[in-house]
């Protein structure tokens, strides 16, 4: 409840967050996913992206709403696990892959882009961890078990030990979450990196609190996996983090600098690793600094905004999470539809979504942040109203 703050601005955050939470429940919160302009209109022919299953699913979960959630999760995975099982195999693969874009029957429909994407393979395991985090029972556990296992061994097998360097690798091919790159050359990019790492990490303790074996191909990779890549600053020469290792260019060169900055996702959208030597701090205050001074926000649109705010918020900033969530670009209607813009169709619900989960994080804290202070704009403090939010990861 932002309604007494006398600030325009948040009054301007409440009523999104209003209009969000109806147009949500009433576009996102069906047996399947929603196609990304949800029952408006028809801008993806009608199928819906297993990669936005995340943003338009877990705000449900973040705000307390577990009958939305469950209307979809996990039915919509053990549905699909025939044909992902399918999907890995055909490709050499052990486990599950899931698909990007999809209708009812859990095939991939066609394109490039939808046969190379990755980062859609841990969703279910983070949104079987935040299930968990709200009801840590046996039924939870077993609930996710066979889902959680499929991922996981698809996970392993599809990184790659690259004897060279002793890691194990991503890609190629491979498009990254950014889908601006070069699939034949894409190898570690930073967020893949970073979420395999978390999925892997869950998954370990998801058999341990069952009691159950732990494959010892899941650890190796977990524990393997190969650093996440940096570049430097042409300014400073000091280290951030690259969308992907050997990229050329990174901030220097327009190419690279648009689309979704996937790099802030590694501390905005995911918590730290449990390893925490694998994520140094200061290299993701310097790149969150980077993207603000060079990335092309009018080149962006949906749920960037939300997780650039995360990264900002995580990383003791408010203010500016607040800016990123009533950035020009970062759009809605009179009637408080999510706006598109020039690259989607409008309306474009995964802004919707990712508004609340951003919201959520700053209502509820984090694990290494659940006290008063710190979530909100200073003359914001101890005047926003709480209740009823667990902590993000």
């Amino acid at each position: 409840d932002l309604t007494h703050i006398p600030s325009p601005r948040a009054q301007l955050l409440q009523r999104r967050i209003i209009f969000s939470q109806y147009l949500t429940a009433l576009n996102s919160a069906s047996s399947y996913p929603p196609q990304e302009s949800g029952l408006v209109n028809n801008g993806w022919h009608g199928k819906f992206h297993m990669e936005m299953v995340l943003w338009h699913v877990l705000p449900f979960a973040r705000w307390g709403c577990w009958d939305l959630f469950r209307r979809s999760m996990p039915g919509v995975y053990t549905q699909f696990l025939p044909s992902a099982r399918e999907r890995a195999e055909r490709q050499g693969y052990s486990g599950a892959r899931w698909g990007k874009m999809s209708d009812v029957s859990g095939n991939s429909a066609p394109g490039e882009i939808n046969a190379l994407l990755v980062w859609q393979q841990p969703h279910p395991i983070y949104l079987a961890e935040v299930e968990y985090r709200a009801f840590p029972n046996k039924t939870t556990l077993e609930r996710w078990d066979g889902i959680i296992t499929a991922t996981a061994d698809f996970m392993a097998s599809y990184a790659w030990y690259n004897t060279s360097t002793g890691f194990y690798d991503l890609g190629p091919p491979m498009y990254s979450v950014s889908e601006n790159t070069p699939p034949n050359s894409t190898r570690n990019p930073t967020f893949e990196l970073a979420y395999w790492r978390f999925g892997l990490d869950v998954a370990v303790r998801w058999k341990e609190r069952l009691g159950k074996h732990v494959p010892g191909e899941w650890i190796a990779v977990r524990d393997g996996l190969a650093p996440l890549p940096t570049a430097p600053d042409p300014e400073t020469g000091e280290q951030t983090y690259a969308v992907y290792e050997g990229i050329e260019g990174m901030w220097a060169d327009p190419e690279t600098t648009f689309d979704h900055p996937s790099m802030a996702g590694i501390y905005g959208l995911l918590p730290p690793p449990t390893n925490r030597s694998v994520l140094d701090l200061d290299t993701v205050r310097r790149t969150a600094e980077k993207i603000k001074q060079v990335w092309a926000l009018e080149e962006s649109y949906g749920w960037d905004f939300a997780m650039l705010a995360m990264n900002a918020v995580r990383l003791g900033d408010p203010e500016l999470a607040v800016d990123y969530l009533l950035h020009p670009m970062f759009e809605f209607d009179d009637a408080g539809y999510p706006v598109g813009g020039s690259r989607v169709p409008t309306p474009y619900f995964p802004n919707s979504a990712s508004l609340l989960v951003a919201t959520a994080m700053m209502a509820g804290g984090w694990d290494s942040n659940q006290g008063p202070k710190g979530k909100w704009p200073k003359d914001w403090e101890g005047k926003v109203r709480v209740e009823g939010f667990n902590p993000a990861l």
